[in-house]
């Protein structure tokens, strides 16, 4: 579902529906030991679940994490992104200026209404000192080259990280692998965490109408998925800069 006005996303937000998502044992103590030895966890999502933000704050209560991390563009989001933690507010009118061609309105469920639920529960249980996005538009010079991302992203997310505080990244599927490649310029971005970091654990999210993730350490089993409500545009309605 696309929701294409400010008031309206606002409204979704609100209603946005927190389920419970028990994990077992076993993955929970897994993660825990992440959090122990790299002070992160990583975990790799299907993009564009409706329960997916419920089942990060479930995560998020069980790991007592500080901080939350997300594939956003932080040359789109990260200024609204720094005004929330610091007034606990978004700025959604700012957001519907950008251009059409915005990470923002792409649709493909990265930026979602729950994502934005997810860190107003947080902050309002007082529970998010940091907010992080670690993405960026096609790096130059080589766009659409996921080796470049992956490096970025990984360098930007320990840059912005006050490692004091216990973080929860939440990526793509594909980012959180950390299969060894045969070439260090192939290393994922949970790969390079892992090299700078140490024994790094990641997760992922497998629901049961989903496609299959890549295996991970951390498999986070879940029942079917629904589709997430995404930011978009009226048909036909320019934006302005």
């Amino acid at each position: 579902m696309v929701v294409t006005s400010p008031d309206d996303f606002r409204a979704a937000i609100r209603d946005y529906r927190f389920g419970s998502f028990p994990f077992d044992g076993d993955s929970i103590d897994a993660a825990k030991a992440s959090i122990a030895e790299t002070g992160l966890v990583v975990v790799g999502e299907p993009h564009g679940v409706y329960e997916t933000p419920a089942v990060l704050y479930s995560l998020a209560q069980a790991l007592e994490t500080r901080a939350v991390a997300f594939e956003w563009s932080y040359e789109e989001m990260d200024e609204a992104v720094q005004h929330f933690v610091r007034s606990s507010s978004f700025d959604f009118e700012r957001l519907w200026k950008l251009p059409p061609s915005a990470e923002f309105f792409c649709g493909d469920g990265r930026i979602t209404t729950g994502h934005f639920a997810l860190l107003q529960r947080l902050r309002d249980e007082d529970r998010l000192d940091q907010v992080i996005a670690f993405d960026r538009l096609d790096p130059e010079p080589h766009p659409g080259d996921w080796r470049i991302r992956d490096r970025e992203m990984a360098e930007r997310l320990l840059a912005e990280w006050d490692d004091a505080l216990p973080l929860l990244v939440v990526t793509g599927a594909f980012h959180a692998t950390v299969h060894v490649h045969p070439d260090p310029e192939d290393e994922t971005m949970a790969f390079r965490l892992a090299r700078k970091r140490g024994r790094l654990l990641p997760a992922m999210l497998q629901y049961q109408n989903s496609p299959p993730v890549p295996p991970a350490p951390i498999m986070l089993r879940l029942s079917e998925g629904t589709p997430a409500i995404v930011p978009g545009l009226q048909s036909g309605k320019e934006t302005t800069t």
